[in-house]
């Protein structure tokens, strides 16, 4: 009886382990997936906080660029047709667009051929372009209390016409034929803040001079004093990353307020890659763009 001993110890042993294999077995695929799911998590929140983080340095930037155009000499370093221009300091890239809008068709105040160039610009054929074009003219235009029903010019889009002003260039998404449409690039052909029936040409975006084509009928005389309202938007970004920090306003002047602007609508994102210009970022020192104490502290930051 004792010969047999050895072999049943030896099967228990075997089992054992068998059974310690398996219970490990089901504890790794417990305890992976939350161990994973732990570790994505941590990524995420990593890389909102550095989102957040860049973003930040970007609104401030926003403001910086925004007192050197009202109240500095900075500004006249400054492109203001809308074209990128780049900074680096240490490893973060500082982009900066700023669009003058003198260069932007109003749409309380442009006539039906200056508003069917802009869609034009945004890829309408020409009949389209046209039809929007007497639509935004029905919509803001208030109708008289006499004036019958019957009367009113009919506007396909949108359902109800407002009668009155725009407010602000998203309300042209209530358009179905603009709902699809960008609201980044609505906001960089169309104002809403300029109340001029023209535009200047030379500080209009590549993509309105291209549907001019050498046109200069619409073109507004060049002033000494400068322009009232900016678009300003800056993208940071750390080099090799795909984490970006935006922030973009539409500024205008406003002497009642110590900083001399104030933002009066927030221009929703469109990315570094989203530009509807083709030509790549001008290059400039940080020093030019923000001015020299705070192109000191961002290469501070960015060390």
């Amino acid at each position: 009886m004792r010969s047999d001993h050895p072999g049943n110890d030896a099967g228990h042993g075997g089992f054992a382990l068998v059974a310690v294999l398996v219970f490990m077995l089901l504890v790794s695929a417990i305890v992976v997936p939350f161990a994973l799911m732990a570790r994505t998590r941590l990524m995420i929140a990593s890389n909102e906080a550095e989102q957040q983080r860049l973003a930040l340095v970007a609104d401030g930037l926003v403001n910086v660029i925004s007192a050197e155009l009202f109240n500095g000499s900075e500004a006249d370093s400054q492109s203001m047709n809308g074209e990128p221009s780049e900074c680096r300091a240490g490893h973060m890239i500082f982009e900066v667009r700023v669009q003058d809008h003198d260069g932007l068709i109003d749409l309380n105040a442009g006539e039906a051929v200056l508003l069917a160039r802009g869609f034009d610009s945004l890829g309408f054929d020409r009949q389209n372009a046209e039809a929007l074009a007497r639509s935004v003219i029905s919509f803001r235009t208030a109708v008289s209390a006499f004036e019958s029903a019957a009367e009113r010019a009919p506007s396909p889009e949108p359902r109800e016409d407002k009668h009155a002003p725009f407010e602000s260039v998203s309300e042209l998404q209530e358009f179905s034929a603009l709902a699809a449409t960008r609201l980044h690039d609505l906001y960089q052909v169309f104002t809403v803040n300029l109340k001029r029936g023209s535009i200047n040409l030379a500080s209009a975006p590549k993509r309105l001079r291209d549907v001019f084509d050498g046109d200069r009928e619409q073109m507004a005389s060049r002033t000494t004093n400068r322009s009232p309202v900016y678009s300003v938007e800056i993208v940071v970004r750390r080099e090799g990353s795909g984490i970006v920090g935006r922030a973009g306003f539409v500024v205008e002047r406003f002497p009642q307020l110590a900083a001399g602007f104030r933002r009066t609508a927030l221009i929703p994102g469109g990315g570094i890659a989203d530009s509807s210009s083709a030509m790549p970022p001008s290059m400039a020192s940080c020093d030019a763009m923000f001015g020299s104490p705070v192109a000191e502290m961002l290469g501070k930051w960015a060390s």
